[in-house]
Protein backbone atom coordinates (compact mmCIF):
# COMPACT_ATOMS: atom_id res chain seq x y z
CA UNK A 1 0.00 0.00 0.00
CA UNK A 2 3.01 2.37 0.77
CA UNK A 3 2.68 3.16 -2.79
CA UNK A 4 -0.05 5.63 -2.47
CA UNK A 5 2.09 7.92 -0.64
CA UNK A 6 4.85 7.94 -4.10
CA UNK A 7 5.31 11.63 -4.39
CA UNK A 8 3.83 13.12 -1.30
CA UNK A 9 5.27 11.86 1.35
CA UNK A 10 7.83 14.27 2.42
CA UNK A 11 5.19 16.85 2.32
CA UNK A 12 2.79 14.36 4.58
CA UNK A 13 5.82 14.35 6.89
CA UNK A 14 6.25 17.77 6.77
CA UNK A 15 2.07 18.61 7.67
CA UNK A 16 2.50 16.24 10.80
CA UNK A 17 5.74 17.53 12.15
CA UNK A 18 4.02 20.98 11.92
CA UNK A 19 1.41 20.10 14.14
CA UNK A 20 3.26 17.09 16.45
CA UNK A 21 6.61 16.25 18.12
CA UNK A 22 7.60 13.53 16.04
CA UNK A 23 9.62 10.33 17.92
CA UNK A 24 9.33 7.66 14.93
CA UNK A 25 8.26 7.74 11.42
CA UNK A 26 7.73 4.23 9.61
CA UNK A 27 5.59 2.27 7.80
CA UNK A 28 2.99 -0.40 9.37
CA UNK A 29 1.18 -2.85 7.22
CA UNK A 30 1.79 -0.31 4.41
CA UNK A 31 0.43 2.45 6.49
CA UNK A 32 2.68 5.59 7.05
CA UNK A 33 3.09 5.50 10.72
CA UNK A 34 4.03 8.64 13.38
CA UNK A 35 3.96 8.34 16.78
CA UNK A 36 4.00 11.50 18.46
CA UNK A 37 5.50 12.63 22.02
CA UNK A 38 2.67 14.93 22.20
CA UNK A 39 0.14 14.40 25.77
CA UNK A 40 -3.00 16.55 24.69
CA UNK A 41 -3.29 16.19 21.14
CA UNK A 42 -7.09 17.18 20.01
CA UNK A 43 -6.22 20.67 18.75
CA UNK A 44 -3.38 19.76 17.05
CA UNK A 45 -4.81 16.57 15.52
CA UNK A 46 -7.77 18.73 14.10
CA UNK A 47 -6.08 21.48 12.17
CA UNK A 48 -3.93 18.44 10.82
CA UNK A 49 -6.28 17.21 9.72
CA UNK A 50 -7.81 19.79 7.85
CA UNK A 51 -4.31 19.74 6.45
CA UNK A 52 -4.59 16.47 5.58
CA UNK A 53 -8.37 16.46 3.77
CA UNK A 54 -7.09 19.05 1.22
CA UNK A 55 -3.65 16.77 0.05
CA UNK A 56 -6.31 13.88 0.00
CA UNK A 57 -5.64 11.80 3.06
CA UNK A 58 -6.92 11.32 6.67
CA UNK A 59 -5.37 10.51 9.64
CA UNK A 60 -6.33 8.40 12.39
CA UNK A 61 -4.74 8.80 16.30
CA UNK A 62 -4.99 5.23 18.64
CA UNK A 63 -2.99 5.18 21.93
CA UNK A 64 -1.03 1.56 21.88
CA UNK A 65 0.98 0.77 24.99
CA UNK A 66 1.36 4.07 26.46
CA UNK A 67 2.33 5.21 22.49
CA UNK A 68 0.08 7.67 20.98
CA UNK A 69 0.40 6.32 17.02
CA UNK A 70 -0.85 8.63 14.38
CA UNK A 71 -1.93 7.04 10.61
CA UNK A 72 -2.26 8.40 8.13
CA UNK A 73 -4.07 6.85 5.00
CA UNK A 74 -6.17 7.85 1.27
CA UNK A 75 -8.85 9.70 1.31
CA UNK A 76 -11.87 9.52 -1.19
CA UNK A 77 -13.79 12.71 -1.20
CA UNK A 78 -17.31 11.73 -1.02
CA UNK A 79 -19.56 11.82 -4.16
CA UNK A 80 -21.84 15.28 -4.56
CA UNK A 81 -25.27 14.96 -3.07
CA UNK A 82 -27.94 13.62 -4.82
CA UNK A 83 -30.54 16.50 -4.91
CA UNK A 84 -33.67 14.06 -6.94
CA UNK A 85 -34.26 11.49 -4.53
CA UNK A 86 -34.22 13.50 -1.59
CA UNK A 87 -36.41 15.82 -3.44
CA UNK A 88 -39.39 13.17 -4.22
CA UNK A 89 -39.00 11.48 -1.11
CA UNK A 90 -39.76 15.45 0.76
CA UNK A 91 -42.39 16.07 -1.71
CA UNK A 92 -44.30 12.57 -1.08
CA UNK A 93 -43.46 12.92 2.75
CA UNK A 94 -45.13 16.70 2.66
CA UNK A 95 -48.26 14.41 0.88
CA UNK A 96 -48.79 12.04 3.69
CA UNK A 97 -48.60 14.27 6.48
CA UNK A 98 -50.79 16.58 4.99
CA UNK A 99 -53.43 14.22 3.52
CA UNK A 100 -52.87 12.72 7.71
CA UNK A 101 -53.88 16.00 9.23
CA UNK A 102 -56.52 16.48 7.23
CA UNK A 103 -58.32 12.86 7.81
CA UNK A 104 -57.59 13.80 11.90
CA UNK A 105 -59.02 16.62 11.86
CA UNK A 106 -62.40 15.22 10.26
CA UNK A 107 -62.69 13.37 13.43
CA UNK A 108 -66.65 14.23 14.42
CA UNK A 109 -64.88 14.20 17.78
CA UNK A 110 -63.66 18.08 16.77
CA UNK A 111 -67.38 18.99 16.15
CA UNK A 112 -68.23 17.91 19.58
CA UNK A 113 -65.60 19.67 21.16
CA UNK A 114 -65.96 22.78 18.73
CA UNK A 115 -69.66 23.14 18.04
CA UNK A 116 -69.07 24.85 14.11
CA UNK A 117 -66.15 23.07 13.57
CA UNK A 118 -66.82 22.27 9.43
CA UNK A 119 -64.53 22.35 6.16
CA UNK A 120 -62.62 25.27 6.43
CA UNK A 121 -61.30 24.43 9.75
CA UNK A 122 -60.47 20.56 8.99
CA UNK A 123 -58.53 22.07 6.23
CA UNK A 124 -56.56 24.92 8.49
CA UNK A 125 -55.99 22.37 11.90
CA UNK A 126 -54.75 19.85 8.54
CA UNK A 127 -51.99 22.21 7.41
CA UNK A 128 -50.96 23.22 10.09
CA UNK A 129 -50.73 20.03 11.84
CA UNK A 130 -48.35 19.13 8.69
CA UNK A 131 -46.16 22.48 8.86
CA UNK A 132 -45.85 21.65 12.40
CA UNK A 133 -44.86 17.87 12.37
CA UNK A 134 -42.60 18.65 9.09
CA UNK A 135 -40.85 21.36 10.97
CA UNK A 136 -40.20 19.74 13.94
CA UNK A 137 -38.60 16.79 11.62
CA UNK A 138 -36.72 19.44 9.78
CA UNK A 139 -35.01 21.53 11.92
CA UNK A 140 -33.98 18.54 13.81
CA UNK A 141 -31.92 17.04 10.97
CA UNK A 142 -31.01 20.73 9.83
CA UNK A 143 -29.22 20.58 13.78
CA UNK A 144 -27.65 17.71 12.23
CA UNK A 145 -26.44 19.07 9.17
CA UNK A 146 -25.20 22.85 10.62
CA UNK A 147 -23.45 20.80 12.89
CA UNK A 148 -21.40 18.65 10.24
CA UNK A 149 -21.24 21.63 8.44
CA UNK A 150 -19.26 23.24 11.55
CA UNK A 151 -17.13 20.45 11.86
CA UNK A 152 -16.30 20.07 8.11
CA UNK A 153 -17.99 16.47 7.57
CA UNK A 154 -19.65 16.13 4.74
CA UNK A 155 -23.44 15.09 5.06
CA UNK A 156 -25.79 13.78 2.61
CA UNK A 157 -29.34 15.87 2.49
CA UNK A 158 -32.48 15.23 4.65
CA UNK A 159 -34.19 11.81 3.51
CA UNK A 160 -37.78 12.35 4.45
CA UNK A 161 -39.53 9.00 4.84
CA UNK A 162 -43.51 9.15 4.18
CA UNK A 163 -45.41 7.05 5.96
CA UNK A 164 -49.02 5.65 6.17
CA UNK A 165 -51.42 8.27 6.55
CA UNK A 166 -54.35 7.85 9.30
CA UNK A 167 -51.72 5.72 10.96
CA UNK A 168 -48.24 7.23 10.84
CA UNK A 169 -47.73 10.04 8.82
CA UNK A 170 -43.80 9.89 8.38
CA UNK A 171 -41.24 7.88 9.83
CA UNK A 172 -39.21 10.94 9.98
CA UNK A 173 -35.84 11.30 7.93
CA UNK A 174 -32.43 10.76 8.32
CA UNK A 175 -28.96 12.45 7.02
CA UNK A 176 -25.80 9.65 5.83
CA UNK A 177 -22.55 11.17 7.50
CA UNK A 178 -20.13 10.67 4.01
CA UNK A 179 -17.06 11.09 6.52
CA UNK A 180 -15.64 9.83 9.84
CA UNK A 181 -15.45 12.23 12.60
CA UNK A 182 -12.06 13.98 13.95
CA UNK A 183 -12.83 13.60 17.75
CA UNK A 184 -15.35 12.68 20.53
CA UNK A 185 -16.34 16.36 20.88
CA UNK A 186 -17.87 16.67 17.07
CA UNK A 187 -19.13 13.21 18.00
CA UNK A 188 -20.55 14.39 20.90
CA UNK A 189 -22.21 17.56 18.49
CA UNK A 190 -23.54 15.77 15.99
CA UNK A 191 -25.79 13.61 18.16
CA UNK A 192 -26.70 15.81 20.29
CA UNK A 193 -27.40 18.90 17.43
CA UNK A 194 -30.70 16.90 16.10
CA UNK A 195 -32.69 16.33 19.18
CA UNK A 196 -31.73 19.79 20.50
CA UNK A 197 -33.23 21.33 17.58
CA UNK A 198 -35.99 19.20 17.41
CA UNK A 199 -36.87 20.00 20.88
CA UNK A 200 -36.57 23.65 21.13
CA UNK A 201 -39.53 23.49 17.86
CA UNK A 202 -41.58 20.55 19.83
CA UNK A 203 -41.94 23.21 22.58
CA UNK A 204 -42.95 26.11 20.42
CA UNK A 205 -45.31 23.64 18.69
CA UNK A 206 -46.81 22.70 22.46
CA UNK A 207 -47.36 26.36 23.06
CA UNK A 208 -48.98 26.68 19.86
CA UNK A 209 -51.21 23.70 21.01
CA UNK A 210 -52.48 25.28 24.24
CA UNK A 211 -52.97 28.43 22.05
CA UNK A 212 -55.25 26.61 19.94
CA UNK A 213 -56.81 24.14 22.33
CA UNK A 214 -60.91 24.11 23.16
CA UNK A 215 -61.75 24.85 26.62
CA UNK A 216 -64.50 22.46 28.13
CA UNK A 217 -66.32 23.40 31.19
CA UNK A 218 -65.81 20.65 33.89
CA UNK A 219 -69.48 19.78 33.83
CA UNK A 220 -69.54 19.19 29.72
CA UNK A 221 -66.01 16.77 30.48
CA UNK A 222 -67.46 13.41 31.06
CA UNK A 223 -69.89 13.96 28.22
CA UNK A 224 -66.71 14.93 25.50
CA UNK A 225 -64.97 11.77 27.01
CA UNK A 226 -67.97 9.34 26.67
CA UNK A 227 -67.68 10.91 23.41
CA UNK A 228 -64.15 10.79 22.52
CA UNK A 229 -64.15 7.69 24.07
CA UNK A 230 -65.65 6.30 20.71
CA UNK A 231 -63.98 7.87 18.32
CA UNK A 232 -59.96 7.01 19.60
CA UNK A 233 -57.85 6.41 22.26
CA UNK A 234 -56.00 8.86 24.68
CA UNK A 235 -52.19 9.28 24.87
CA UNK A 236 -50.10 9.73 27.68
CA UNK A 237 -48.76 13.25 27.79
CA UNK A 238 -44.86 14.11 28.40
CA UNK A 239 -43.83 15.99 31.21
CA UNK A 240 -43.40 19.01 29.16
CA UNK A 241 -46.64 19.15 28.73
CA UNK A 242 -47.85 19.39 32.11
CA UNK A 243 -45.47 22.49 32.97
CA UNK A 244 -46.55 24.52 29.88
CA UNK A 245 -50.15 23.87 30.77
CA UNK A 246 -49.00 25.38 33.93
CA UNK A 247 -49.29 28.99 31.98
CA UNK A 248 -52.99 28.34 30.74
CA UNK A 249 -54.54 27.03 33.57
CA UNK A 250 -58.34 27.87 33.96
CA UNK A 251 -59.80 27.15 36.68
CA UNK A 252 -62.98 24.78 35.96
CA UNK A 253 -62.25 24.10 32.14
CA UNK A 254 -60.24 21.03 30.73
CA UNK A 255 -58.28 21.49 27.64
CA UNK A 256 -58.87 19.57 24.24
CA UNK A 257 -56.11 20.05 21.94
CA UNK A 258 -56.23 20.34 18.12
CA UNK A 259 -54.58 17.84 15.82
CA UNK A 260 -51.78 19.97 15.96
CA UNK A 261 -51.45 18.63 19.66
CA UNK A 262 -50.28 15.17 18.03
CA UNK A 263 -47.88 17.00 16.01
CA UNK A 264 -46.19 18.72 19.55
CA UNK A 265 -46.92 14.84 21.10
CA UNK A 266 -45.52 13.23 18.51
CA UNK A 267 -42.08 15.64 18.04
CA UNK A 268 -41.82 14.60 21.80
CA UNK A 269 -41.49 11.31 21.46
CA UNK A 270 -39.25 10.97 18.76
CA UNK A 271 -36.68 13.69 20.49
CA UNK A 272 -36.96 11.38 23.51
CA UNK A 273 -36.65 8.46 21.32
CA UNK A 274 -33.96 9.50 19.47
CA UNK A 275 -32.12 9.98 22.59
CA UNK A 276 -31.47 6.82 23.70
CA UNK A 277 -27.82 5.32 23.87
CA UNK A 278 -28.28 2.51 20.91
CA UNK A 279 -25.81 3.06 17.96
CA UNK A 280 -28.63 3.51 15.30
CA UNK A 281 -29.69 6.30 16.86
CA UNK A 282 -28.64 9.82 17.97
CA UNK A 283 -27.76 9.03 21.49
CA UNK A 284 -25.62 6.19 20.24
CA UNK A 285 -23.07 8.64 19.39
CA UNK A 286 -23.85 11.46 22.46
CA UNK A 287 -22.91 8.24 25.03
CA UNK A 288 -20.11 6.83 22.84
CA UNK A 289 -18.20 9.58 22.93
CA UNK A 290 -17.62 9.48 27.03
CA UNK A 291 -18.38 5.34 27.28
CA UNK A 292 -16.43 2.37 26.36
CA UNK A 293 -17.55 -0.28 23.92
CA UNK A 294 -18.30 -2.38 26.44
CA UNK A 295 -20.38 0.55 28.15
CA UNK A 296 -21.62 1.48 25.95
CA UNK A 297 -23.31 -1.78 24.60
CA UNK A 298 -24.52 -1.86 28.52
CA UNK A 299 -26.04 1.25 28.11
CA UNK A 300 -27.85 -0.08 24.81
CA UNK A 301 -29.48 -3.43 26.20
CA UNK A 302 -30.73 -1.41 29.04
CA UNK A 303 -32.26 1.37 27.12
CA UNK A 304 -34.03 -2.04 25.08
CA UNK A 305 -35.36 -2.96 28.33
CA UNK A 306 -37.23 0.48 28.93
CA UNK A 307 -38.10 0.37 25.53
CA UNK A 308 -39.75 -2.79 26.67
CA UNK A 309 -41.14 -2.18 29.36
CA UNK A 310 -42.58 1.10 28.52
CA UNK A 311 -44.20 -0.41 25.83
CA UNK A 312 -42.28 0.49 22.11
CA UNK A 313 -42.34 -3.96 21.75
CA UNK A 314 -41.91 -2.68 17.78
CA UNK A 315 -38.87 -0.05 17.98
CA UNK A 316 -37.05 -2.44 20.39
CA UNK A 317 -37.62 -5.76 18.17
CA UNK A 318 -36.12 -3.51 15.67
CA UNK A 319 -33.49 -2.23 17.18
CA UNK A 320 -32.69 -5.42 18.30
CA UNK A 321 -32.53 -7.22 14.99
CA UNK A 322 -30.17 -4.07 13.78
CA UNK A 323 -27.86 -4.66 16.67
CA UNK A 324 -26.77 -8.05 15.02
CA UNK A 325 -24.55 -5.97 13.15
CA UNK A 326 -21.58 -5.01 15.05
CA UNK A 327 -21.06 -1.82 14.33
CA UNK A 328 -18.81 0.41 16.19
CA UNK A 329 -18.73 4.11 16.45
CA UNK A 330 -15.40 5.67 16.80
CA UNK A 331 -13.83 8.82 15.92
CA UNK A 332 -10.39 9.29 13.99
CA UNK A 333 -8.78 10.68 17.05
CA UNK A 334 -9.58 7.93 19.54
CA UNK A 335 -6.87 9.60 22.23
CA UNK A 336 -8.55 13.06 22.95
CA UNK A 337 -11.34 12.61 25.85
CA UNK A 338 -15.03 14.54 25.64
CA UNK A 339 -14.51 17.72 26.84
CA UNK A 340 -15.25 19.17 29.92
CA UNK A 341 -18.31 21.35 29.33
CA UNK A 342 -19.52 18.48 27.15
CA UNK A 343 -20.18 15.79 29.99
CA UNK A 344 -21.89 19.07 32.18
CA UNK A 345 -24.28 19.40 29.78
CA UNK A 346 -25.14 15.66 29.48
CA UNK A 347 -27.27 17.04 32.61
CA UNK A 348 -29.23 18.86 30.33
CA UNK A 349 -29.27 15.73 27.96
CA UNK A 350 -31.26 14.08 30.69
CA UNK A 351 -33.77 16.73 31.61
CA UNK A 352 -34.72 16.74 27.76
CA UNK A 353 -35.25 13.01 27.88
CA UNK A 354 -37.15 13.59 30.84
CA UNK A 355 -39.54 16.17 29.55
CA UNK A 356 -40.31 14.23 26.81
CA UNK A 357 -40.45 10.41 27.27
CA UNK A 358 -43.76 8.75 26.82
CA UNK A 359 -44.30 5.94 28.33
CA UNK A 360 -47.08 3.62 25.72
CA UNK A 361 -47.94 1.46 28.95
CA UNK A 362 -46.94 1.17 32.71
CA UNK A 363 -43.50 0.75 33.20
CA UNK A 364 -44.32 -0.13 37.19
Amino acid sequence: MSFVYDGVIDSLKLTVERHFNVANTYFEAGVLTFEVLDGDIKVAFKSCLAELKKMGFLASARREQSVIKLRVFPYNRPARNDVKIPLVLAAATVGTVTVDGILRSSSPIFSIISPGFGLNSIIVNGVLFSLALLGIIFIHEMGHKISAKIDGVAASLPYFIPGLPGVLPTLGAVIFQKEPLANRDDMFDLGVSGPVAGFVVAVLVTFLTFETAVWVPMDRYQQVLEAISGQGTFVQPPLIFYLIGMFYERPGYVPFFMTVGFAAWLGMVVTALNLMPIWQLDGGRIFRSFLSRRQHLVASYAALALLVLAGYYFMALLLILMMGRSVDIVPLDEVSPLSFWRKISLIGVAAMFILSFVPLSRIF
